[in-house]
């Protein structure tokens, strides 16, 4: 079967999926997740690349239901350790990567009132490079547990793809779209060109979160103050790293919600699936599905395990 196709196993999990989730919301375990369980910490959600009418869908969901904050303001509160300014119920949205899709959500920023911040590929953006993850040609999961040269070499030699190759299309968000944007959208690091951090040694690691920063920096004109780890991989390493850089934040994809003690170069978040049906968004919302798939690899905290 050709990589990407969808199986009758994948229908299956989606049907599955969707069953659980339908049988989540009418027992009302999410309306006392959202009443009790969130009321005075705050959600950090991710997407990626949702389509506006998906992305309409589910901001009209989470407005009825939270509140819109920026990831300045749950830093800030976190860093003076004050959560007077923080409404019940706040939630942030980021979106990773800087998928040249992300333009045509401008309108729904701006009608929702929700400032998001995006996360980009500091040396993909603006260019007509290509997301290697996004390669179809290479067994993805198997290429992430490699050494990143190892990786680069990999890609090369079974794919045909270079990092800095330019493409005849782009995949991601170009210069003019992302100033058109800078009003309305905090932006962050996710380093040059998206490797796992834990799979680079000390130099590469360091200039990944360094150069993506100064890179940002310079072509927006604005200070680049938080950062994601690529595929959700970190170490103490890594954290260490970000503070020498000077970033504020770095979001991760453990599980779970996050209070003023929260480690601001730790922040916890709940993945969203950019194509999710709003009953399967309200279970994905109570980090059911993630901490299930973690739990698959030996986690029991809702910790991403190593390189999945």
């Amino acid at each position: 079967m050709k990589r990407g196709a969808i199986s009758i196993f994948d229908i299956f999990k989606k049907t599955i999926r969707e069953v659980i989730a339908a049988i989540y919301v009418y027992t009302g375990l999410h309306y006392f997740l959202l009443k009790l369980l969130d009321k005075k910490k705050v959600t950090i959600v991710v997407y990626h690349d949702p389509t506006p009418d998906k992305f309409r869908a589910h901001l009209e969901y989470l407005s009825r239901n939270y509140c819109f904050i920026s990831l300045n303001t749950l830093a800030n509160a976190i860093q003076h350790k004050d959560w007077s300014g923080i409404p019940d119920n706040s939630l942030v949205v980021t979106i990773d990567d800087g998928h040249k899709g992300n333009h045509v959500l401008l309108d729904l920023f701006k009608y929702f009132r929700v400032t998001p911040t995006i996360y980009l590929c500091s040396h993909i953006v603006g260019t007509n490079r290509h997301f290697w993850w996004k390669n179809d040609a290479i067994d993805i999961p198997k290429l992430k547990k490699h050494p990143f040269h190892n990786m680069l070499d990999l890609l090369r030699d079974q794919a045909g793809f270079e990092l800095e190759r330019e493409y005849p299309d782009r995949q991601a968000l170009n210069i003019f779209e992302l100033r058109e944007m800078s009003p309305f959208v905090d932006f962050g690091s996710h380093t040059k060109f998206h490797p796992i951090l834990t799979n680079c040694n000390d130099e590469d690691c360091f200039h990944e979160i360094r150069d993506s920063k100064k890179f940002l920096e310079e072509i927006l004109n604005r200070p680049m103050e938080h950062f994601v780890y690529p595929n959700g991989d970190y170490g103490e390493r890594e954290t260490n790293n970000l503070i020498k850089c000077g970033y504020k934040t770095g979001r991760t994809i453990d599980i779970g919600r996050n209070g003023v003690e929260t480690n601001p170069y730790r922040l916890k978040a709940i993945p969203i699936e950019d194509y999710a049906s709003i009953n399967v968004l309200r279970a994905q919302l109570s980090g059911f599905f993630s901490y299930m798939k973690y739990l698959r690899y030996g986690s029991f905290r809702g910790l991403r395990p190593p390189v999945i």
